[in-house]
């Protein structure tokens, strides 16, 4: 596997499809981190590392209820943003799908399934991750390619997908979990200064709801765009490890 040639297969379908993956990043991958960072109330705060027992009772009590109060709409924006990938997997792995139209229509099709194969990774990987971060980045790694392995050698099933992800990154498991770990850490770093300027007005009672929505609005559109790079960059691996070059 070769991650400067799938970085350079990034660029290149980024500078030629750029209107196109703009216009599917911005309605299912923008649009719903931006709904919950500005309807999502913010997360109960830790109390630190000196608390007592009283004190995290206190607050593994208030951070489950805020989850579960959320739950739904965190569920809702995964879903869209899954159908947004799904979307981008079928447009270039799908010899069918001609244009964004016919992808759209393929990837709510395949939608359950891929859903349920995100479920299945999802235990394994948080598992590893609370035991050690090392383990749950290693599956999130070795099970990257469940969605193009999906929409490319139809028919698979959620737990086929994954199985075929596992199979293609044999051999590779330490270089995509490099790849892992630097989406997560551009996940969480870019977007991190616009939220805690937003968080620092909230807290000192200075939020301007305008230009909340600008500080939300550049988060939202950091996310996307890591989203999108981690997407392409998926593709661009599976057509190396898979046998032949599929799609576009």
């Amino acid at each position: 596997m070769d991650l400067g040639r799938a970085l350079a297969d990034m660029r290149m379908v980024w500078r030629r499809d750029r209107e196109i993956l703009i216009a599917v990043a911005g309605a299912f991958i923008f649009l719903p981190t931006l709904a919950l960072l500005l309807l999502v109330p913010e997360a109960p705060q830790s109390p630190g590392a000196g608390a007592g027992e009283a004190d995290m009772s206190i607050f593994i009590d208030a951070y489950v209820g805020w989850v579960s109060a959320n739950l739904r709409w965190f569920g809702l924006a995964a879903l869209v943003t899954l159908y947004g990938a799904l979307t981008l997997y079928c447009l270039y792995l799908d010899r069918q799908c001609e244009d964004v139209r016919m992808a759209l229509t393929r990837a709510l099709a395949l939608l359950p399934r891929y859903a349920l194969a995100s479920l299945i990774v999802l235990v394994p990987a948080t598992v590893g991750a609370l035991a050690f971060l090392v383990p749950g980045l290693y599956v999130l790694g070795r099970t990257m390619l469940i969605g193009p392995a999906l929409v490319a050698e139809k028919p698979l099933v959620a737990v086929a997908s994954v199985l075929r992800s596992v199979a293609l990154t044999r051999r590779n498991g330490l270089s995509l979990l490099a790849v892992a770990t630097l989406g997560l850490l551009a996940g969480q770093f870019l977007p991190a200064p616009f939220l805690a300027i937003d968080e620092g007005l909230r807290a000192a009672g200075a939020a301007n709801p305008i230009v909340v929505l600008l500080l939300d609005s550049a988060a939202a559109a950091m996310s996307a765009v890591v989203a999108v790079s981690i997407i392409l960059i998926r593709i661009a691996i599976y057509r190396q490890l898979s046998t032949g070059q599929l799609g576009r």
